[in-house]
């Protein structure tokens, strides 16, 4: 009884919540591009594409293993003012979420083949943790938000968002605006 007494010399604590081993797919890469469809890009190949709706030319990328959808929508413009209509429609539903934003990082997509758009990555307890868009400057407009399908915590699904910011990373990088 003795000894018994003198091996315990840590007190109970109740155990602390742990969250599950994720095991992330190999980074692979496919072409999206459908014929009728005015823009192609590089998908990560455990993604599906749907139609999203009657809207055409709208699209969800779902990041299946992690229950993630990448909403692309596509618009048309004639002119520089709906074009910075667009813009800030954009701005402004990233900049919605500045309630619970702990911080908003834009970031200009500009490169030379005549693309531009900005990337808004969203810091905190938001419900999208990434917009943005990307235009070809000329009538080609898409916009993307990224959207988990379930209630989240950012702590539990930080090292995903971290994860899937990189292949939307590809993918923008990879755009590519043609005629449908």
């Amino acid at each position: 009884m003795f000894a018994l007494f003198l091996s315990c010399k840590q007190p109970n604590l109740p155990k602390q919540h742990g969250y599950p081993f994720i095991e992330f797919p190999d980074r692979e890469y496919a072409l999206w591009e459908v014929q009728q469809v005015p823009y192609s890009f590089l998908k990560p190949s455990y993604t599906m594409m749907q139609s999203a709706g009657d809207e055409k030319y709208w699209y969800d990328l779902n990041f299946i293993p992690f229950n993630a959808t990448l909403h692309l929508s596509y618009k048309e413009y004639r002119g520089d003012l709906e074009l910075d209509t667009l813009m800030m429609d954009t701005r402004k539903l990233a900049y919605k979420h500045t309630i619970k934003a702990t911080e908003i990082n834009d970031r200009l997509i500009n490169d030379s083949n005549g693309r531009m758009g900005m990337i808004y990555e969203l810091e905190g307890e938001t419900a999208t943790s990434l917009n943005f868009f990307i235009t070809d400057n000329k009538s080609k407009f898409v916009r993307g938000a990224l959207y988990f399908n379930a209630y989240t915590t950012i702590d539990s699904v930080g090292p995903i968002v971290k994860f899937i910011k990189k292949d939307i990373d590809m993918m923008i990088h990879s755009f590519r605006f043609r005629e449908p």
